[in-house]
């Protein structure tokens, strides 16, 4: 009996935590550019209206948070769900300067973290209009609650030597 309410009292404790402490920060930063590859997903919340279903186990080349805007250059981060606590149904929300023909400043879908496990967000500059100098945001959400927060700041390229000198192997 003492087993078995052990782990009713545990599961309710698991159940009742915050989704703060279930979904935390494992990382972010740079991925040097590359080829985009993946499916397009509908996302009605971007700029785009859709968002490439990328290869999770990309890892990320600098944990630098200036971002040059560089063809193909992808930045972002890596969350994941705390290990014995429920698969978390997120809002991933980039907010940015005002970019394309409406100007839009957020841009969210969402995003399945199962539990133990983790999920990469990213932004690639694919076309011009995204390359837009300033400060972006990229946060995990869950029922309008800010779970993840990481401030990136975008230049015009050249304006960061460190990562344009880190990605010239794959420019070249």
């Amino acid at each position: 009996m003492r087993y078995r309410l052990t782990i009713l009292i545990s599961t309710c404790v698991a159940l009742a935590a915050p989704a703060a402490a279930q979904v935390h920060l494992v990382e972010a930063g740079i991925i040097c550019p590359r080829p985009t590859t993946g499916e397009l997903m509908e996302a009605p919340g971007t700029e785009a209206g859709f968002i490439r279903q990328i290869d999770e186990s990309l890892v990320f080349d600098l944990p630098d948070r200036i971002v040059p805007t560089m063809d193909r250059l992808s930045f972002g981060f890596r969350t994941g769900v705390k290990l014995g606590t429920p698969s978390q149904i997120v809002t991933v929300v980039i907010t940015h300067p005002p970019m394309g023909p409406r100007d839009v400043t957020r841009e969210e879908w969402e995003d399945k973290i199962p539990a133990g496990t983790e999920s990469l967000n990213l932004f690639t500059f694919e076309k011009e209009y995204e390359k837009v100098p300033g400060p972006w945001t990229f946060e995990i959400e869950k029922d309008g609650e800010t779970l993840v927060e990481v401030p990136f700041t975008v230049v015009d390229a050249g304006g960061s030597s460190r990562v344009e000198a880190a990605c010239f192997q794959f420019l070249s």
